[in-house]
């Protein structure tokens, strides 16, 4: 595996001399670990959550930690496999390029866990509004179709799910129900949680997973009981009460972590003479930006005693216009100050890439949000290299937070229980409509 790291001063940010590590064959079932496939598998992010011992961002390893093995990864975008097959060296025997939709059951070996970040681009804010039946966050009945024509014996044990919290109300809520019921017929309970990669990384971005495991080895639950909790906040707890007569879990969940790393441990040192910063004509036109409710903070970073590094992003917002006294839409840079980087995003157009303000003592310093640190604030501290800086951006922008996955994924496995007289209240259940 070829990486890129810290280089330290002096060095290009994110480029780096090249080390490689070794990824050995994958093998099912091996010893203590458990297979999994990764579907939507993108750059690989899910697969660093399955297999790696210790991420950044966490306080220390889970006791009794299980760790998986990919056998199968599926991700139909040419330039994502690229990234992905850099940075694991049994990609060539792992890795399907198929379009998901043309996939077969018969291309996917058995495993004990599927993973689905199935895209959110007609669920999130950002997106179309065209729900999970349409456009490509449709892609994931395609997954609930190879799970339905898997023989029941050989399905895999767990699912996790992850997409934007915009899935829970989605069409009112329909979407999310659909969803559920379509895992409940094919035999699977579901825990639904929110998991913010802040509680790992300086990084906003709440994310929901559903937690799904064979209605066999968990009790169900009644929405009516659960409490509400820091995974499994009251907005969750509201679409299970409301979607009563689905079948859900509710596992016991430990609190979610406090936030150990601060932003500036994912900033990269760059030398003040590097071409990564703005020429300063570009930067006095940012500070001309910067929204008017904004400005006094920019001023007061750029006074302070101390060098600081600000998240900005460039929006489009309604601004009071000096001259006219006429509210206008105009592109105006807003500041994040609460010591989080917003929500990565791919970058498909300018308001889209984060802006990092270096500021303090009189002086200010304006450029954009390097890969490497786009990979931190993901949970990574390691890229391939060879790869243009958007195109890994684009492949971050669309990934996952590694920490967040595998908490998500250490609670899938735990305290799994026996209660196959579950399958007959499935059966009971959907016996009328099948």
């Amino acid at each position: 595996m070829t990486i890129r790291r810290q280089g330290g001063r002096g060095a290009e940010p994110g480029r780096t001399t090249q080390n490689r590590s070794h990824v050995a064959p994958s093998a099912g079932g091996c010893g203590d670990e458990l297979a999994a496939a990764e579907f939507f598998a993108g750059m690989g992010l899910v697969r660093r959550a399955l297999e790696a011992e210790a991420i950044l961002g966490e306080a220390a390893p889970a006791p009794g930690r299980r760790l998986w093995r990919t056998v199968f990864a599926n991700d139909y975008d040419p330039m994502k496999r690229r990234i992905y097959s850099a940075s694991f060296d049994d990609a060539d025997s792992v890795l399907n390029g198929d379009d998901i939709g043309e996939l077969s059951c018969g291309e996917i070996p058995r495993a004990d866990l599927w993973t689905a970040s199935f895209p959110c681009t007609d669920l999130s804010l950002a997106g179309r509004g065209l729900g999970i039946h349409a456009g490509q966050s449709g892609a994931v009945w395609h997954l609930l179709r190879l799970l339905e024509e898997t023989p029941d014996q050989e399905r895999p044990a767990h699912l996790l799910f992850e997409n934007v919290m915009g899935l829970l109300s989605s069409h009112g809520g329909a979407d999310f129900r659909a969803l559920v019921e379509a895992v409940n017929r094919l035999g699977y309970g579901v825990d639904p949680v929110c998991v913010n990669a802040s509680c790992f990384v300086p990084q906003s971005r709440a994310r929901l997973f559903l937690l799904c495991a064979r209605l066999e080895m968990r009790s169900i639950a009644d929405p009516e009981t659960v409490e509400p909790c820091s995974a499994r906040p009251a907005r969750i707890v509201s679409a299970m009460r409301r979607s009563a007569d689905l079948l859900w879990h509710a596992r016991p969940l430990p609190a979610l972590p406090t936030r150990r790393t601060g932003l500036d441990q994912m900033i990269e040192d760059v030398p003040d003479d590097s071409p990564l910063w703005w020429a300063p004509k570009r930067a006095e036109y940012f500070l001309g930006q910067v929204h008017p409710e904004h400005l006094a903070t920019a001023r007061a970073l750029i006074n302070g005693e101390r060098v600081s590094h600000t998240p900005a992003f460039r929006r489009v917002r309604e601004v009071m216009d000096a001259n006219s006294g006429v509210k206008k839409k105009r592109s105006v840079i807003e500041l994040r100050t609460d010591g989080l980087a917003g929500c990565l995003r791919t970058p498909k157009g300018g308001s889209a890439r984060q802006i990092v303000l270096k500021a303090g003592r009189g002086a200010w310093r304006v450029r954009l949000m390097t890969p490497l640190e786009c990979a931190r604030l993901q949970g990574v501290d390691e890229l391939p290299d060879g790869f243009r800086d958007i195109d890994l951006q684009f492949g971050l922008g669309d990934a996952v937070c590694v920490p967040a996955v595998r908490w998500a994924l250490d609670r899938l496995t735990e305290g799994a229980v026996e209660t196959r007289e579950n399958t007959k209240a499935t059966q009971s259940l959907f016996s009328a409509s099948a």
